[in-house]
């Protein structure tokens, strides 16, 4: 008579373990990078250009900023520099959105542009900009706690950009 041998436990074991994984790396083989779809996360769609020209867009943006916002930073007295992007479809603001800067504006920020008086073309346009806040010694004079910045023009390159934000921030 033959004597047959049982597998022992541990084989079994692995055994189911490198099915499995033979089973996931065929799965993960097939889930080619083609049909990932890719997620924007900041708003801006591929080949999308921001304007910066807010000021020609918004007249009347420094003071409405101004007035919606120097009290807020008055009294909670945060200095910084917030990056601010919107789209605007004729009239209508939309997508507010602070990437940097002081968080405890965030929401400020977001009712302050979409109130803004702005007239753009009948088509969907991304616009970003900068608001700088900022301390004074007197506490009677606002007028310069909160400044809107315009960024270069996206042709004038990342150089111009980073010094007109420079020039802002203080540095």
């Amino acid at each position: 008579m033959q004597a047959t041998t049982r597998p022992s436990h541990t084989t079994l074991v692995r055994a189911a373990f490198a099915a499995l994984l033979a089973v996931l790396a065929t799965g993960a083989a097939q889930a080619a990078p083609d049909d990932l779809q890719r997620v924007e996360i900041s708003g801006r769609r591929p080949g999308e250009i921001p304007r910066t020209d807010v000021r020609a867009t918004c007249p009347g943006v420094d003071q409405a900023l101004f007035d919606r916002l120097a009290r807020q930073q008055y009294i909670e007295g945060k200095e910084g520099l917030a990056t601010v992007s919107f789209r605007l479809n004729g009239s209508t603001i939309s997508d507010v959105h602070q990437s940097r800067g002081p968080w405890v504006y965030a929401a400020a920020v977001r009712r302050a542009v979409r109130s803004l008086a702005c007239q753009g073309a009948e088509r969907d346009t991304l616009y970003v900009m900068q608001i700088a806040f900022r301390n004074q010694d007197s506490g009677s004079d606002m007028n310069q706690r909160v400044a809107m910045m315009e960024l270069a023009p996206p042709a004038a390159g990342a150089a111009d950009i980073a010094a007109s934000a420079a020039a802002v921030d203080g540095r």
